[in-house]
């Protein structure tokens, strides 16, 4: 009696959490390649040419929702990037995978009013013009190594995945949508208040998809003759806004850009003005899909007196293609290279290369360098 009982409990329990969750959803995609690659022409030795095996933003998920009545639902996700399972969690600045650090957040969504979101999520000013809206799709590759959009790549600049943030997505009115981040600066440095906003505005009629979107982060300054953000100071800001269409026609071609303006401000001195553009082209050929984009990254404008701001320019080719061998699995293999003039970094948001300080936490790309990659990969979804 006593072991049929024990038999009887232990089947509840198995069953009771499956029929609590049973809107939950796992999933996710493993996606790895290997690839030739260096970096050459900066001011360090640079990156010699190699081959290594790379990890193309592989990840794990949970997700959820609840249906609260009266067109109410609760709506809950983490998601967790496997960091470079090629090197056991740990990639080339010394970082080990953790739980959650993609879009993880709890929210409230209502049909007709739209959704809002906490936690750990891609801002309006990503998921609008940058590397998370699909349907604009100029990001052509945007899990792989050629990925042209981040913060530290040539085109999109100003999109970022922001922690302790608030988000407004609206639902599809009559083909426009909107969006709106708030991120709050919980360490107060600098004796400011880095809180960072965003906003984004979409359409999409048909083949054709608009979209605007503006960022701003409040309270913090970029290096001295330079272009990139390394600490807090009060009174100033980086600001960005962005402009982006495509159109997919009829027989699966899809054709579009990016125009970004960023607005600067140093420690001292003048805001400084640096603008970048995109064009991108894809053909689908059956199974098959051939992609073509170039980027650049203009000139750091109203410098001082005696610097060039042209030694910040910089651009990249993408050449790639896919093939879907099933309808999870998929092949595919690039080409890509960067050009910095003499004091730009510019690197892939994806698997970049260091030349400098390789394994910390202070890796980087030393000015000038050109990064080049080409690759073969494998992804796989469930």
């Amino acid at each position: 009696m006593q072991k049929t009982g024990l038999a009887t409990l232990i089947g509840s329990l198995s069953i009771l959490p499956l029929d609590a969750k049973s809107d939950t959803t796992f999933y996710g995609f493993i996606s790895g390649g290997i690839e030739s690659n260096k970096a050459s022409g900066g001011q360090a030795p640079g990156y010699a040419s190699r081959t290594r095996v790379v990890d193309h933003v592989s990840r794990l998920g949970f997700k959820g929702r609840e249906d609260l009545g009266n067109g109410n639902s609760a709506l809950w996700q983490l998601e967790s990037g496997l960091r470079h399972f090629e090197q056991g969690g740990v990639d080339d600045r010394g970082q080990n995978a953790a739980f959650a650090t993609r879009n993880s957040f709890i929210g409230l969504e209502h049909a007709a009013i739209g959704r809002i979101l906490l936690g750990h999520h891609d801002s309006a000013y990503k998921m609008f013009t940058g590397s998370g809206n699909p349907t604009l799709g100029t990001a052509l590759m945007p899990n792989a190594t050629a990925n042209q959009f981040g913060p530290s790549a040539v085109n999109s600049r100003g999109e970022a995945r922001l922690n302790n943030s608030l988000h407004y997505y609206s639902p599809n009115w009559n083909g426009f949508k909107l969006g709106a981040t708030w991120a709050m600066d919980e360490t107060r440095q600098g004796g400011g208040n880095a809180k960072r906003l965003s906003l984004g505005l979409g359409y999409v009629w048909r083949g054709l998809t608009l979209a605007a979107a503006w960022d701003r982060r409040y309270d913090t300054a970029i290096a001295p003759a330079g272009n990139t953000p390394p600490s807090a100071v009060a009174g100033k800001s980086l600001s960005y806004h962005s402009l982006a269409a495509s159109y997919r026609f009829d027989t699966g071609t899809l054709i579009g850009g990016n125009y970004e303006w960023g607005r600067l401000d140093p420690p001292g001195g003048e805001r400084l003005r640096q603008d970048d553009w995109l064009i991108a082209l894809s053909q689908p050929f059956g199974a098959a899909e051939l992609k073509l984009s170039y980027g650049q990254l203009g000139a750091l404008k109203q410098l001082g007196a005696g610097a060039d701001g042209k030694d910040f320019r910089a651009s990249q080719w993408l050449l790639g293609g896919g093939y879907r061998l099933s309808k999870t699995t998929q092949a595919f293999a690039y080409y890509t290279r960067i050009r910095n003039h003499a004091k730009a970094s510019a690197n892939f948001s994806v698997n970049p290369l260091y030349d400098q300080a390789l394994g910390t936490p202070k890796a980087s790309l030393s000015a000038g360098s050109d990064p080049q990659a080409m690759g073969l990969g494998l992804s796989i979804a469930f």
